[in-house]
């Protein structure tokens, strides 16, 4: 930690710091509970450099712009399909930028996240989805600010704080740059994902080989279904798994995520925030797609706003009211509470590892889903689907 950001639940892990130091001492460790955080070495010049772009010393000036709000869907079944949502990160891409533009988000690297670049907003698909674990930013700020120096177009998605780290490490703002941050839930321990894998895998019997959240089988999807691959077994679907139930229970997130949280209100560090557009047919009055899930958009600036001036030509979409996105997503505007075993948990992690994780989870079956058991899952949902376009 830096001596002026000692405490945890102060620090994001948003890696500014990291970037800017012009001695290249500070380095980015993760601590007991798996997180990230900075340290520096004895090369510090003392500069002031990373105090100056720390997003947690400085406010963020107050935004004016009056900001818009819709839901939509992807035209495209296929990005709809290698979405999490309704597919508007893509989208958006591919309004906004071209073959030459550097898209940044995070991707799967084996079972590890890492936020990475690509060019060309046709080459994303291993950005999509939606990933609840930390991610490691590594040097994605410096590639970003290399690559718009070149007057070529950037976007950056990730969580509110670490757009936040990068609008920081910038230091000025650059019309070639998109930014679209997530309603966030908070960001879960890499360790403990490491450690649930690990049990579902001796649970099953089989080494894990890859995990994705959200799992969309056939039109329908849901939180809790990930889907796995394994090395003999083949491709499994669960629901709710260890990971899972650690996750939605707020007791493996980064202690920043908490009451201490900047980030949870109107005023995003994004020029575009996005999120799953929940309780639609309570605000939306015509026949949307039922058989769709769909995202929220919301435009905080004027360049995010002429960013996706021609959005439509990729997006149905329904125009709502920003109240209409906090009320289904709280999120937006209030702080994640912790479980009250957030500590307690933690403390045993570190002292047991995996033998903690089956203590603060419930057992669950692992079996391959077939179209019976997908059926009896999701029927009460069809059955809501129905009634509701009969409805209409």
């Amino acid at each position: 930690m830096l001596s002026f950001n000692l405490d945890k639940g102060n620090c994001t892990g948003c890696s500014a710091c990291y970037a800017i130091c012009p001695k290249h001492c500070i380095s980015m460790k993760n601590d007991a509970e798996g997180f990230l955080y900075p340290e520096v070495g004895d090369e510090c010049i003392s500069c002031g450099l990373c105090e100056k772009v720390c997003p947690n010393v400085h406010e963020k000036p107050i935004q004016t712009f009056k900001k818009r709000a819709f839901a939509a869907t992807a035209k495209d079944e296929n990005i709809w399909r290698r979405s999490a949502s309704g597919g508007a990160f893509s989208c958006i891409c591919k309004a906004f930028g071209d073959e030459k533009t550097l898209v940044v988000g995070a991707a799967w690297d084996g079972l590890k996240v890492h936020h990475v670049g690509i060019v060309g907003v046709d080459n994303i698909a291993p950005l999509c989805k939606s990933k609840y674990v930390a991610s490691q930013l590594e040097d994605t700020f410096q590639e970003i600010k290399n690559h718009l120096r070149t007057g070529e177009k950037a976007i950056f998605c990730g969580t509110p704080c670490q757009v936040a780290g990068l609008n920081a490490f910038l230091q000025k703002s650059y019309s070639n740059l998109l930014t679209i941050d997530l309603i966030c839930h908070g960001v879960g321990s890499p360790y403990v994902f490491e450690e649930a894998i690990i049990a579902i895998g001796e649970q099953a019997g089989d080494k894990v080989l890859s995990y994705e959240f959200r799992h969309k089988n056939r039109r329908y999807e849901t939180d809790y279904i990930t889907s796995l691959v394994f090395e003999n077994q083949g491709s499994r679907q669960l629901i709710n798994d260890q990971y899972m139930q650690l996750f939605l229970s707020q007791i493996s997130l980064r202690p920043s995520c908490g009451k201490n949280c900047k980030y949870r209100n109107p005023n995003r560090p994004g020029d575009i925030t996005i999120a799953d557009a929940r309780g639609l047919k309570y605000f939306i009055h015509k026949a949307y797609d039922t058989t769709r899930n769909y995202t929220h958009v919301v435009v905080n600036t004027e360049k995010g706003l002429n960013a996706i001036e021609n959005i439509s030509k990729y997006m149905v979409i329904y125009p709502c009211e920003v109240s209409d996105v906090t009320r289904f997503n709280p999120l937006f505007e209030r702080h994640t509470v912790f479980n009250e075993d957030r500590n307690k948990f933690f403390e045993e992690f570190v002292k047991d590892g995996p033998k903690t994780i089956g203590k603060y989870t419930k057992n669950y079956k692992i079996k391959k889903m077939t179209w019976k058991s997908l059926l009896r899952f999701y029927f009460p949902k069809v059955i809501v689907m129905a009634i509701d376009r009969m409805r209409r």
